[in-house]
């Protein structure tokens, strides 16, 4: 039975970073990295790793993401759901990086130009921050028609996606529909 699958979508223009928005992403880093000298076990504050998807729902998956354009990007403001967890694990994997270097690697990949209001490493192609340097939640979250493709028993090539209405944040209409 092939079904439909509705996903969010947005659709706010790209610009520059304000400058402002660049330092206040900034000031978010150095408090993040305040709190973790602070920790008094911060291998403690890493997160498990993400489990990966099966293979065969990738594609859905993806087409998902690049459907919707990013919805849940807009959440990231100037933090980019970076906190102390995420800069734990960063420093574990790459023990020689000071503070100073983990800023400058963040903010050389900062979108040259992000959509409006959105995370600032949300580009016109996606993401613009390397996987590594991601939060964990930019790796585990699934917007709720997506969890609902991922718990039903439709097979991944049965599915078709398309965008809902600009702004929709996918959870006031049925995620998944039959075609008619």
């Amino acid at each position: 039975m092939a079904m439909r699958l509705v996903v969010p979508h947005q659709d706010r223009p790209l610009q520059p970073p304000a400058p402002d928005r660049v330092r206040r992403f900034k000031r978010h880093l150095i408090e993040c990295l305040r709190e973790l000298r602070k920790a008094r076990r911060p291998d403690r504050l890493i997160q498990a790793l993400v489990v990966p998807v099966a293979a065969d729902v990738v594609p859905v998956l993806v087409a998902g993401c690049t459907a919707c354009r990013g919805f849940c990007c807009l959440g990231g403001g100037e933090h980019a759901y970076i906190d102390e967890r995420t800069l734990a694990r960063i420093h574990r994997d790459q023990p020689a990086l000071t503070g100073r270097g983990m800023i400058a690697a963040y903010v050389q990949q900062i979108a040259p130009r992000s959509f409006a209001d959105s995370c600032l490493f949300h580009g016109e192609t996606g993401c613009t921050l390397r996987a590594d340097m991601r939060a964990r939640l930019c790796h585990s979250f699934f917007c709720s028609p997506l969890k609902e493709f991922l718990r039903g028993a439709v097979p991944a090539d049965e599915v078709t996606v398309v965008p809902g209405p600009a702004g929709w944040d996918g959870g006031r209409v049925p995620k998944v529909t039959s075609p008619r």
